[in-house]
This record gives C-alpha cells, sequence and structure tokens, in this order.
C-alpha cells in the first residue's frame, strides 16, 4: 500500500503530462520517506517547515502533508499554512500546494476562496505550464463561489497561444459543465470547443473532441454536430494525436452518418 502512494506521489511531483523544467531536482525515487509513520507533534514539525524559508524544506514539507493525505491522515488543520506556500514561481511545490487545495476545497469554501487571486494571477504568468496548472486546479475544485472567478481566465486560456494551455482549458469546459451548465452556454464556451476543432494542433483538437464527447454524454444533447467539413478536420487530427486522443475522435467519427455510399467509402 506505500509503495502505490508512493508513486501517486512521484506522479504528483513528476507529472508526465508537463515538460520537465530545466534545473527542477528530479529524486522522486526517495519519496517513500514522506510516507514514514505519524510521529508525536509532527503536525507543529510539518507547520514550522511549511513556513521556512527554505525552498526545498519548505518542498519536502508540503510532500510529507500530501503523503498524509493520501494515506487518510486528516491535515485539513494545516490547510492555511499549506495555503501559504502558494506564492512561489517554483512549478513542483504550486502543483503540490493545488493538489491540496482540491481535495479539501469542499470542507474549507471559505478559505479557499483566499486562493482566487494567486489563480488568476497564475491564468496570467509568462510561463504556459503555470497558466494551465491555474486554470486546471480551479475546474477541478468543485465550490460553486469559484466558478465565477474561473469564466475570464477560461476565455483567455482557450484562446492562448500556447496549444498545452489551450488543450487544458478545452477539459477544463467540460468540468465546468457538470458545476454550471448554464455559465458554459451564456459564456459561448461551446462555440469556443467547436472552433478548437479546427486547431492546427492535434492534441488540442482531440481534447475539444473529448470535452464536447463528455458533454454530450452529460446532457444528453448531441452537441459535437458533426458536419463534412467537421468530418475532415477529425480525420486530418486522426493519425497525429496520441492514442487517447484517437479513441474519442473515433467514437465521434462513428456517429456520422455518410451522404451516400461514395462518402461512406471515402472516409
Amino acid at each position: 500500500y506505500i509503495l502505490i502512494c508512493n508513486k501517486i506521489l512521484i506522479f504528483v511531483t513528476e507529472s508526465s503530462t508537463m515538460p520537465s523544467i530545466p534545473g527542477m531536482k528530479n529524486d522522486g525515487g526517495s519519496d517513500s520517506r514522506f510516507f514514514t509513520t505519524q510521529k508525536k507533534g509532527e503536525m507543529h514539525e510539518l507547520r514550522m517547515e511549511l513556513h521556512s524559508t527554505d525552498r526545498i524544506v519548505k518542498v519536502d514539507a508540503v510532500k510529507k502533508v500530501i503523503a498524509n493525505m493520501t494515506v487518510g491522515k486528516d491535515v485539513s488543520m494545516l490547510f492555511t499554512d499549506v495555503l501559504n506556500c502558494v506564492q512561489t514561481g517554483n512549478i513542483e511545490l504550486k502543483k503540490l500546494v493545488y493538489l491540496y487545495l482540491i481535495n479539501y476545497a469542499k470542507s474549507q469554501p471559505e478559505l479557499t476562496l483566499l486562493a482566487v487571486n494567486t489563480f488568476v494571477k497564475d491564468a496570467n504568468d509568462p510561463n504556459p505550464l503555470i497558466r494551465a496548472l491555474a486554470v486546471r486546479t480551479m475546474g477541478c475544485i468543485r465550490v460553486d463561489r469559484i466558478t465565477e472567478y474561473l469564466c475570464d481566465p477560461l476565455s483567455r486560456a482557450l484562446r492562448d497561444e500556447d496549444p498545452y494551455v489551450r488543450k487544458t482549458a478545452a477539459v477544463c469546459v467540460a468540468k465546468l459543465y457538470d458545476i454550471a451548465p448554464g455559465l458554459v452556454q451564456e459564456r459561448g464556451f461551446l462555440e469556443i470547443l467547436h472552433d478548437l476543432i479546427s486547431d492546427s494542433n492535434p492534441s488540442v483538437v482531440a481534447n475539444g473532441v473529448a470535452a464536447l464527447s463528455e458533454i454530450a454524454e452529460t446532457s444528453g444533447k448531441d452537441v459535437m454536430r458533426i458536419s463534412a467539413s467537421v468530418l475532415q478536420k477529425l480525420l486530418a487530427a486522426l493519425n497525429e494525436c496520441t492514442e487517447w486522443g484517437q479513441v474519442f475522435i473515433l467514437d465521434s467519427l462513428a456517429k456520422y452518418t455518410p451522404a451516400d455510399a461514395r462518402e461512406a467509402e471515402g472516409i
């Protein structure tokens, strides 16, 4: 069980969904030390380490908090202390803090609102990884009052110059639809998802299709609306995207009804 949890922590700190950052320490194999048995007074010790001015000490402290959270220990009493760590330019530390916030957002909604300014600020960061991380985290926090702050950053992210940010934002639209479907329609996010199907990046196309497919399943409506022009764009992206993306594209293509046998043969 500890080995499984260790792998989860390694995944969090060295997620393969984000490119590696030069200078970032890559020592995930030693992270099992964070799963040691909780000692008396450890919470006080963790609180002191979370306020340390040493970046390495602070990162290790948040890893210990995440490790305790992963094995089912209640570390909600450290919410404010962990939240203070979010004001950092270190991506590894920010990812860990955001994961903690997602886990405890429902039980501490008022405190989570304190992080809104950081989310909005990070959504405008020069680093596309941080922009994507902020939008994705806001989409994962199922707190109604957070959604009103999510719309503007999400709208910008869907039109971001970086494809990583755009494809992350596409998935976020589907998450927002689960919480506030009316808001998604009101802000025109469904139309923007349709525009992403014409994106030059196949991964963005695949995520746009995946988001529309998920929304269609949730709403019971045909929001995909595959036309002959959309069909050609999906076929063009099919060979360039990942296997995960290919599954969604093929599933969407299977729902298309060709006009005649000749078109079917061409597909």
